[in-house]
Order: C-alpha cells, then sequence, then structure tokens
C-alpha cells in the first residue's frame, strides 16, 4: 500500500460558500480546543474513553459534520499523545494548545471528486451537520489530473482530505490517494551507491555526477557565514530554508530517474542500509561538512515510494564490504580501494570505478538474498 498526498488551490468560492467555510474553520479550531481541554480533564489519550464521555456533548455544540467532528477528537489526542511523548522522553514539551486556525480534516466517506463536461475538477465537502455539501472547483494542475484520473478509474481510493487558508486569503485542499500496487518478477537487480562525489552510481554503468551540487551547497555555506558574522540571522535562515527545499528536488529528480530505468529494464533495486552512514564514511572537514548536508535517507525513501507506485521492487543489503571486495575474484582488502575514486584489486589485478564496484557488489548481495 502507497499513499500519495495533493496539494491543490481551490478556486475562489462565491460570497455565500466562502461564508460557509470560514465559519467551518473557526468552529473545527473550536472543536479542537475543547476536545483537548476534556482529554486533559479526564487525563486520557483513549479515543474510546474521549468519544464516550465527550462525544454526545460535543454534537450539540459544535454545528459540525459528524465524521469531521471525529476527525477533530483525534487531532485534539494526537496533539495531547505528542506532548506526554516528548515528556517521557525527557524532552523539554509545552502543554499543547491550538493559538492558530488548524486544517479541517474531513473523513474520507464525508466528501467527493467529479469531474464537469467542461474538464474542470470540483470537490463537495460538508461545513456543517447534516448532508449538505458545498462543491467548490479546483484549480489541478497536469500531474493533479492524472491523478484524479487514477481515482475516478479505480487505480486508487482516497483517504482524508484536510482544507485550510493561508495568510493571503487563498484555499487550498490536501488530499491523500492510497494505491495498491502489483510488483512484478524482475529479471535481474540494479545496485545503487550512494556518494558525495557522485551522489549516486547505479550497477549499469549510469553515474549521477555530485560534483555542480557540491560547488551550489559550498556557495551557499559560505553566503550562510557571511551572514551570520554580519549578523543577518533571518536572512541565514532563509537561505538554510531555499537550500532544503532545492535538496528534495533534487532528490526527486533522481530518485524518479532511478525508477525508471529500472522499471524499463524490468529488474529491481538494491539499496545500501544507510543506518550510521555517517560514522562509517569520514574525511577531510569540507567532505564531513557536505555527508551532514545532504539526506541519504531522504533520497532512498523517495526511491523506495515512487518503485512502489511503479511495481518495482525494492531490497536492502548491509554494504559491509562491498566497497573493498573484488567484484571478480572475491578478494576482500582494504589495499583495493587505495584513493577514493578507483578500486584495483591487489590479487587479480581487476580495476574499475570504486563506486561502480560497490553497486555491483551491492545487486550480488540482493541477488544472493533472492536466491538467484
Amino acid at each position: 500500500m502507497q499513499t500519495i498526498t495533493l496539494k491543490m488551490k481551490l478556486l475562489s468560492p462565491n460570497k455565500g460558500k466562502l461564508e460557509k467555510m470560514i465559519r467551518m474553520l473557526e468552529i473545527y479550531h473550536q472543536a479542537c480546543s475543547w476536545f483537548l481541554a476534556q482529554a486533559e480533564a479526564l487525563n486520557t489519550v483513549s479515543r474510546a474513553v474521549l468519544n464516550r464521555e465527550t462525544y454526545k456533548q460535543a454534537s450539540g455544540l459544535f454545528d459540525l459534520n459528524r465524521g469531521t467532528l471525529q476527525c477533530a477528537m483525534l487531532k485534539a489526542l494526537s496533539a495531547r499523545r505528542s506532548y506526554l511523548s516528548r515528556k517521557q522522553r525527557g524532552k523539554k514539551a509545552s502543554l499543547p494548545k491550538f493559538e492558530t486556525m488548524v486544517p479541517v480534516m474531513v473523513r474520507q466517506d464525508c466528501y467527493s471528486l467529479h469531474q464537469l463536461p467542461s474538464g474542470t475538477w470540483v470537490i463537495k465537502f460538508p461545513v456543517s451537520s447534516g448532508r449538505s455539501q458545498i462543491a467548490v472547483p479546483i484549480a489541478a494542475s497536469l500531474y493533479h489530473v492524472r491523478k484524479l484520473i487514477d481515482l475516478a478509474r479505480g487505480s486508487c481510493r482516497q483517504g482524508s482530505m484536510e482544507i485550510w487558508r493561508d495568510k493571503g486569503g487563498e484555499w487550498y485542499v490536501s488530499i491523500s490517494l492510497i494505491y495498491e500496487p502489483s510488483f512484478k518478477e524482475p529479471s535481474g537487480v540494479i545496485g545503487v551507491d550512494f556518494g558525495i562525489v557522485k551522489l549516486a552510481v547505479l550497477s549499469n554503468n549510469i553515474f549521477f555526477d555530485g560534483r555542480p551540487i557540491r560547488w551550489r551547497k559550498e556557495h551557499w555555506a559560505e553566503r550562510r557565514k557571511a551572514l551570520q558574522q554580519t549578523g543577518r540571522l533571518s536572512r541565514m535562515k532563509k537561505e538554510a530554508g531555499h537550500e532544503r527545499r532545492w535538496m528534495r528536488y533534487i532528490n526527486h529528480c533522481i530518485s524518479k530517474r532511478i525508477v525508471q530505468i529500472a522499471k524499463d529494464e524490468g529488474k529491481a533495486i538494491a539499496l545500501e542500509q544507510l543506518t550510521g552512514i555517517r560514522e562509517r564514511v569520514r574525511g577531510s572537514k569540507k567532505f564531513n561538512r557536505m555527508l551532514s548536508g545532504w539526506n541519504f535517507k531522504e533520497l532512498a525513501s523517495f526511491i523506495e515510494y515512487k518503485a512502489a507506485l511503479a511495481g518495482v521492487l525494492v531490497f536492502y543489503v548491509d554494504p559491509k564490504e562491498t566497497s573493498k571486495t573484488c567484484q571478480k575474484c572475491g578478494n576482500v582488502s582494504r589495499c583495493n580501494r587505495k584513493t577514493q575514486g578507483w578500486f584495483k584489486c591487489i590479487k587479480c589485478g581487476y580495476q574499475s570505478d570504486a563506486d561502480r564496484v560497490g553497486a555491483l557488489n551491492i545487486a550480488a548481495k540482493a541477488l544472493n538474498a533472492l536466491g538467484a
């Protein structure tokens, strides 16, 4: 099962619908705060207990759809559980409270999506108790339209929805789509070796060069250092946020390309287990900063979820000795890799790009695990 989330902008509703939506947002916020207060008074995080003790009273207090009211209860319990969890772990935690407006969560059986003859998609959802609903058109991109067509054709099913209003007065919805992927029998395995100089190397001789990205990250690091020295901390944080979003975009692009390659070749993907990667690999101060600044786990998770949607199997293998093992004769020695980028076996003389050898060994371990 794989879940993706679509964030879409709503087109401006008319005055009557706008008033109903604003009222729903305010009542939902009040309901969340009320349920949180009741949970604290009852000293519980149990949905069954809170539902039994408060739901009948809440139904009379808040003019919300019953499913939406249940979601407000779950939101309050989630905030309380998070607070208690942090407190139990000895971390700093303050009593939870809903000071700002929170997105309204709508249960999956309480809203629907339809396409008009004009091609415009609309979403219908309840804004008050009872069965009455309002329909609001969606500003859907081509990507959104493809996913909504999947939903209409039954390729996936809808999950819960959230609706909110930003500071500029624009309305947005996020919709969860749940896919049940069907995996195909792979004809082989593509090993993937992650790195810094080369962000990813595939066992079928495809390289993702990381040097332009390293240069750009170094440039950002110098800018942040200069901003920090001049006391421009807010600008420094803004630059850091921009870099994180850019890195996330790069990880999306790389993962999409890797999954597409595996799908086209009908092969599975083998990834190295990334636990402790920063402890296993150490280098210069500059290298360590680059290593800590790149989210390998995010890249692996992107590959995993995109592969699930494409019906491509993903395996994780222990990367131990993969960078020191000769692909040809099996000799394992630290001397096989005297330099960072090149592998040369001291026993048989086999030599190749070091990261490519690592990817080949990762693929071999996955094949062994499969019994192939």
